[in-house]
């Protein structure tokens, strides 16, 4: 989530004076295409596979969604014991896991303990949601990312760890503490690992105070239902940044949304770095899902606006 300025700078105390080599390249124009209304925060985004955005808010405890196509904006769902939305992920086709929580987005503070994953159905004529478990221990869960269609990955900012969670049996456990997922505390609020994807074995992780952007081996034991990690690495030393998305293209490049540099910076296979689009205040990221959009990149806000831009 994007700080404020004064956090911002306090950060950059902390945070490694290097940085991924930096590339010039042609940027695309960012384009904006919706916005929430009131003084909405989306905190994360993703493509339905009819091609619907999903907006994950974090000032409210609603899901909403929005039509590239038709350009209009609803309100999908709400969630009962929980002030906002931070992460979503899609765990089977137009099946979601989604995280609820305690944030103020006025005083940037944190409730511990109130954190919970929700299954949101929407397969249906009408959307279906299911609390799956809350959980105690939790400091500030944020990122979630399936490991198959039954376990997801949860990033817990605070306490500088992954968990794990069956959606069916509601069993959860924590797979990895490590430093690299560690912050420095701004006041109040500690926000360390943020982002999290998984893919072929392999989750990756942004770290917003702590500075970074990492992957680490992570293995699903399908018999036992075990979840092991291994030891993280750095890909590239970003600073302040939030959610990202893998290229669809294979290249195995990344796009990374830096908020208080206003910046969706790509890192390209080789670590090195480029600053792809401008959106202010950008706080998530995803591809299209058609034909048509397949190359474009949505945007979300922290002022609840949705961006577009088309990445060559």
């Amino acid at each position: 989530m994007r700080l404020l300025s004064s956090l911002a700078v306090t950060a950059a105390l902390f945070l490694p004076s290097y940085a991924a080599p930096f590339l010039k390249a042609r940027q695309a124009t960012a384009a904006s295409i919706y916005k929430l209304p009131g003084s909405a925060w989306i905190e994360n985004l993703v493509v339905r596979p009819n091609g619907q955005l999903l907006l994950a808010r974090l000032d409210v405890p609603e899901l909403w969604s929005y039509d590239p196509a038709t350009k209009a904006g609803a309100k999908v769902a709400g969630f009962t014991d929980a002030l906002s939305l931070t992460g979503i992920t899609e765990v089977s086709p137009d099946v979601y896991a989604v995280v609820t929580g305690n944030f103020s987005t006025r005083g940037f503070s944190v409730k511990a303990g109130s954190w919970a994953v929700w299954a949101v159905d929407l397969t249906g004529t009408t959307p279906k949601t299911t609390q799956v478990k809350l959980v105690p221990e939790s400091g500030f869960f944020i990122g979630i990312a399936p490991l198959d269609k039954n376990n997801v990955l949860i990033a817990d900012a605070a306490k500088a760890s992954l968990y794990t969670m069956n959606l069916d049996t509601s069993a959860y456990s924590v797979v990895l503490t490590d430093a690299s997922m560690k912050a420095p505390a701004q006041g109040s609020l500690v926000e360390g690992v943020h982002g999290l994807k998984y893919q072929n074995g392999t989750a990756y992780f942004t770290n917003t105070f702590g500075g970074g952007f990492y992957k680490v081996p992570v293995t699903l034991d399908s018999a036992t239902g075990k979840v092991t990690a291994g030891k993280p690495t750095e890909i590239a030393a970003l600073t302040m940044a939030e959610d990202f998305i893998l290229a669809p293209d294979g290249s195995g490049s990344y796009y990374v949304a830096q908020p208080n540099a206003n910046s969706i910076t790509k890192i390209s296979a080789d670590g090195k770095s480029s600053k792809a689009a401008t959106a202010t205040s950008c706080s998530s990221v995803a591809f299209g899902r058609g034909a048509n959009d397949k190359n474009m990149l949505y945007i979300a806000t922290t002022n609840g606006a949705v961006f577009s831009a088309s990445i060559a």
